[in-house]
């Protein structure tokens, strides 16, 4: 039956793939592209196992397309899916019973495809069932065993190969709610049908449950227009979005999410003093940090009769974490950063930006060498911003490491790259990287200090601005 299941898999996924890509060029129906957070767990096929140890959601992301085919819609797209576990047992060592506990967490990474029959409700509501099928493209498996009555652990992680994984086929059933005619959210979940490893027993085997959020974007085709439209449809505002209107508060939420690493969070105010003038307080999860920053652009005034395409804005950050360990002093948990920001505008809606970066971080093993001074790092970074439309932004953002120290041996370029979508006073912001921490100097830690992978993270952000 699996091996059924598998060839119509890979035929079902080459045909989607292919007739999604012609049908793009050539047809006059919507595009969606879609991308959002999975939350995910196992079932297995022993209940006594389930109702024994602590089964928990697994966070994940997704991120795809799909394309209306007669009354069916059929999709592509990248998912992880996985689960969290922890048991308390006994270890017998020697004839002697140790009590220990056991936890981790697995992560499955597949490319899928999917066939649902939609139904319209409403202009606004729309709902669909179908089925899913998902081809392993392996995963990670992290175990940790700590001695409960010992100050002991050990962890372990392993790498899953696509080879262990059976075809993922599960039932999918799920809603749409439309805030226009492109943008909207979809919530849905996944039942899993077939069992997720290939090398397990029947008993010891499990099926795959994940309940998904994304935010949807629907691609209409453009119409003709005049001439004298077209040409107005181009005055697109590209006024850079570091400084806030006088008077105006923004609210903003992020999350960041991937294999590696565990959620990551962002919660951050700022207030428009002047036109010129922006303040940041921020706090994420990483050590409980907090941000600090001003940002101002006051130093245009130096080349405001060059009537050049230029806006340089200068910010200071100052970040605390409470969360980390007191070696020498309380100065330990202090970072700066200082950077200047230079934007270039282009005619083609394109705004170029560049900043060299300063960051000075407290780090109690430099404490420890000859001159006993904190390292002092600097990093360039670059960005490219096209606005789309007026409420449709893609970006991507580069930053590398600059100072020839032997700090770390892992990456020293990070990238960031994304589409940011407005509505009202409301901006959705979805995003792929290979950084890993939110807070205002984390470019120290992720490519500069630490030893990081180069795996990829999902970001989603909501931006509200209330004047």
């Amino acid at each position: 039956m699996i091996k059924i299941l598998g060839f119509f898999f890979n035929l079902v996924k080459s045909n989607i793939i292919t007739i999604l890509l012609v049908s793009s060029l050539y047809a006059q129906r919507n595009l969606t592209i879609f991308g959002g957070v999975n939350s995910s767990q196992i079932k297995y096929n022993d209940n006594t196992i389930n109702d024994r140890i602590n089964i928990n959601s697994r966070s994940g992301f997704n991120i795809g397309f799909e394309y209306p085919i007669s009354r069916f819609i059929a999709g592509a797209s990248y998912l992880q899916r996985g689960s969290k576990l922890e048991d308390n047992t006994l270890l017998n060592i020697g004839g002697v019973d140790y009590k220990i506990n056991i936890d981790g967490y697995e992560v499955f990474n597949y490319l899928s495809a999917h066939i649902y029959y939609p139904i319209s409700h409403t202009s606004k509501i729309n709902s669909f069932m179908g089925l899913q099928f998902g081809s392993s493209l392996g995963g990670i498996s992290l175990t940790k065993l700590k001695f409960t009555d010992y100050n002991s652990s050990q962890s372990d992680e392993l790498k899953l190969k696509p080879k262990d994984f059976d075809i993922d086929v599960g039932f999918h059933i799920g809603a749409d709610y439309m805030l226009n005619n492109n943008f909207g959210f979809r919530a849905s979940y996944f039942l899993g049908m077939t069992d997720v490893k290939k090398t397990l027993i029947d008993s010891l085997d499990y099926k795959n449950n994940t309940f998904n959020m994304s935010a949807i974007y629907k691609v209409k085709k453009r119409t003709k227009k005049k001439a004298e439209d077209n040409k107005e449809a181009r005055q697109i505002d590209t006024d850079s979005k570091l400084l806030l209107p006088e008077n105006v508060v923004k609210l903003q939420l992020e999350n960041r999410f991937g294999s590696t690493i565990s959620q990551q969070s962002r919660l951050t105010l700022g207030y428009g003093i002047k036109d010129f003038l922006t303040i940041e307080i921020s706090n994420s999860n990483f050590l409980n940090t907090s941000d600090l920053s001003f940002r101002t652009n006051y130093l245009n005034r130096l080349i405001k009769n060059l009537n050049y395409p230029i806006n340089i804005i200068y910010e200071s950050v100052i970040s605390t974490h409470p969360g980390k360990p007191v070696i020498f002093d309380d100065y330990d948990k202090l970072s700066f950063l200082n950077q200047i920001i230079f934007e270039y505008k282009s005619k083609q809606n394109i705004i170029f930006s560049l900043a060299p970066t300063f960051i000075h971080v407290n780090l109690v093993d430099t404490k420890l060498k000859p001159k006993g001074y904190p390292w002092d790092i600097w990093f360039a970074q670059s960005g490219l911003h096209w606005f789309y439309r007026d409420n449709i932004q893609f970006y991507g953002n580069l930053s590398n490491q600059i100072t020839e120290k032997k700090l770390s041996s892992g990456v020293k370029t990070g990238f960031k790259t994304g589409i940011q979508y407005s509505i009202n006073s409301i901006e959705i912001d979805l995003s792929i990287s290979n950084l890993h921490h939110l807070h205002r100097t984390a470019i120290a830690e992720d490519i500069g200090i630490d030893d990081h992978d180069q795996k990829l993270r999902f970001g989603f952000q909501v931006n509200k601005t209330f004047k």
